[in-house]
């Protein structure tokens, strides 16, 4: 009788240390706005005209949000298409980056860029930024010359150091 009561009381025990020791805390993922990324200022700094956004505003479609911005009047200087795909609690940072992988495989034209996000690629009229387990396109300007490169890099260091204000990076610089 002793030996049962000595094994329940240690189950008990161990039922009661496993109940007690710290549970994982699920991370909580933002929803990024393209439009908080990368703003009409932004644009007017970079490419000499003050835009104005779409009236639909921000569209979010699953993981993936767009901001479009044009001029005004319409159809004086070219749009500006932020797009944010992101990570979340069903969809993780190593299908994102997958992706954006093979994307940038897909694309002959690509020119990888350094110091932009964890990875990036210039393949014109857009430059693709793989970041903190998101992808930011943007596209933006016509050309495909050094000042359509520079705008491009601009936009993109603008918007990679916002959203690594805004999420807390999860992939461990993977």
């Amino acid at each position: 009788m002793k030996k049962i009561l000595l094994i329940f009381a240690s189950i008990t025990m161990i039922i009661c240390l496993c109940s007690c020791s710290p549970k994982e805390e699920k991370i909580v993922i933002p929803e990024v706005d393209p439009a908080s990324l990368i703003t009409a200022e932004d644009i007017a700094a970079n490419a000499g005209y003050t835009p104005v956004v779409e009236p639909s505003q921000t569209m979010r479609e699953g993981n993936t949000a767009t901001v479009l911005y044009r001029s005004e009047p319409i159809g004086q200087n070219d749009i500006v298409k932020v797009t944010v795909t992101q990570f979340t609690d069903t969809i993780n940072y190593q299908q994102i980056y997958a992706d954006f992988d093979q994307a940038k495989m897909s694309r002959s034209s690509a020119e990888t860029i350094t110091g932009v996000g964890q990875d990036a690629y210039v393949a014109f009229p857009s430059i693709h930024v793989y970041d903190r387990g998101c992808v930011i396109d943007i596209t933006a300007g016509s050309g495909a010359d050094d000042t359509q490169k520079s705008l491009l890099i601009n936009l993109a260091l603008t918007a990679a150091g916002r959203l690594e204000s805004i999420i807390p990076d999860q992939t461990n610089g993977n």
